[in-house]
């Protein structure tokens, strides 16, 4: 017999990995503050919850999406409704939304002495892959928590993952989401940046996609985002808000740790940016629109027509373009292996997620297995720098020449020119 499962979050991941789990054999009781969500999630063959409480009254396991640590806290500990007052003893919490790393071990403190249920058996599960792959039980799951309680999961973990992965201790999954998710805000925006940029010179952006997604600027946020702005489609597959909440974790996180992510930041006053616009609700694809005359909201889909056989313009090409996002990816791929090993999470683990994961690009792959091999995380040790760095000043010298805003590229070539001195 298949364990049963409490679910909160039936949202766009969320929903996808409670019907995944039905559609496995589980018998899933979900709850959502958003009734459609609920109603879509039954017609899956879900059952349905009106509180927490009800969700968790016959799980075994009672798996978390909902958006944010408050948001966690309060499901599980605040109120007649709570978790707390359904899940049966010796039961588990899987928490699988992105949380700062901080509050796991705060949550499991309170589970012990305010709530009085240390039986309640913690993990720290967070997710990654999107909502294709959350629908299709192959994401990426980076668990943390005592072996034991792992174990007892394993079977649920492995119904929701592609990728299984077991990091240590409570918040050591968390820690490795934090990291990774600095390569996917990084990723996000640069990809807005350069579409931006060649929609301004008149590329046809069509082609400028194709070319970087064979080239050493490919990544997954823009080989996923790009298509997004070429059909000028702004559904939230992933809104603005998921990715501002996750970069201001990482900026926190570093915060705490007294160490620097110059790109990370540049990304989150990017997206601060898109909220100030009114983007938050709308697919962080929209974000190219601020690199866009107000008036042309939609020249990068307009310019997927443009004529092919124009190879540059302002002396800018698909090749400035994928200088541009193999330079900021390159600095970037090193602040976030820098911080993974602040951190203390282990380097060729990581190495190994974000090579599958998400928050992938090409730079990362191809230019950091001998910073890999000595764990020393810095452009200046790296042996593609020099030339990586040099490509990336042209770009960025040509983009101030016609006045382009380029935040990123100008943040990482400080990097740059930092490791040179």
């Amino acid at each position: 017999m298949a364990p049963t499962v409490g679910f909160a979050g039936l949202g766009a991941m969320g929903g996808g990995m409670a019907k995944n789990l039905v559609k496995e054999g589980f018998e899933v009781t979900g709850y959502d503050v958003y009734q459609p969500l609920v109603d879509s999630f039954v017609e899956a063959g879900g059952k349905a919850a009106k509180t927490p409480k009800e969700a968790a009254s016959n799980a075994d396991f009672f798996v978390s999406m909902v958006a944010n640590a408050a948001q966690n806290a309060s499901l599980l500990l605040d109120g007649p409704d709570a978790v707390i007052h359904g899940l049966g003893k010796g039961k588990t919490f899987i928490l699988c939304s992105t949380c700062p790393p901080a509050f796991l071990p705060e949550l499991r403190k309170r589970l012990d002495e305010e709530a009085q249920r240390p039986d309640i058996k913690l993990l720290d599960c967070p997710v990654s892959g999107g909502t294709i792959r959350a629908a299709n039980g192959t994401l990426s799951i980076f668990s943390s928590g005592p072996d034991a309680d792992l174990d007892n999961a394993k079977e649920v973990l492995e119904c929701m993952s592609g990728n299984l992965y077991r990091m240590g201790e409570i918040s050591q999954g968390t820690k490795t989401k934090t990291v990774h998710q600095l390569l996917a805000a990084t990723n996000i925006i640069s990809a807005s940046e350069a579409m931006g940029l060649a929609a301004t010179v008149g590329l046809n952006t069509q082609a400028v996609m194709e070319h970087v997604n064979k080239s050493s600027g490919a990544s997954f946020m823009f080989e996923n985002r790009a298509p997004h702005m070429i059909k000028n489609d702004w559904h939230p597959y992933s809104a603005l808000g998921i990715i501002l909440k996750d970069a201001g974790i990482v900026t926190e996180a570093a915060r705490k740790e007294a160490f620097p992510v110059p790109l990370a930041s540049a990304a989150e006053q990017e997206y601060l940016r898109g909220v100030q616009a009114g983007f938050l609700r709308d697919d962080d694809a929209k974000l190219v629109q601020l690199y866009l005359p107000r008036d042309k909201g939609d020249l990068v889909a307009t310019s997927a027509s443009a004529d092919i056989k124009m190879n540059s313009n302002y002396q800018i090409s698909k090749d400035t373009i994928n200088d541009l996002l193999s330079g900021i990816h390159l600095a970037a791929s090193v602040e976030g292996m820098a911080f993974c090993k602040k951190l203390g999470v282990d380097s060729k683990i990581m190495y190994e997620i974000i090579s599958k994961a998400a928050g992938w690009n090409a730079m990362f792959t191809t230019s950091l297995s001998d910073l890999l091999e000595k764990d020393t995380w810095t452009l200046a040790e790296s042996a593609h720098a020099k030339e990586v760095g040099a490509k990336l000043a042209e770009a960025v010298e040509k983009c101030n020449q016609i006045k382009y805003p380029c935040p990123m590229a100008t943040a990482a070539l400080q990097q740059f020119f930092f490791a040179a001195k």
